[in-house]
């Protein structure tokens, strides 16, 4: 596995993907479900879902865009 993302971060097309398109609507979609599970009455685990997974997500899309900035400015 790390041999994988190791050969992950020495391709700039996969991390556009990654950080322009994959993470991005998988934070959409985390914080969309956490919003409404604190609009439906389960308040702890829409707030977790909000704040954990959401923001590693949002984290992850930053990691990739600056690693493929790098990237593209070494080329």
């Amino acid at each position: 596995m790390k041999k994988y993302i190791g050969e992950l971060k020495e391709h700039p097309e996969a991390l556009f993907v990654l950080g322009y398109m994959l993470f991005p609507l998988l934070a959409l979609a985390v914080a969309v479900l956490g919003f409404f599970m604190v609009l439906g009455g389960h308040k702890i685990f829409g707030l977790i879902l909000l704040l954990v997974p959401a923001q590693i997500f949002i984290f992850a899309a930053v990691w990739a865009i600056n690693n493929r900035k790098r990237l593209l400015e070494e080329k």
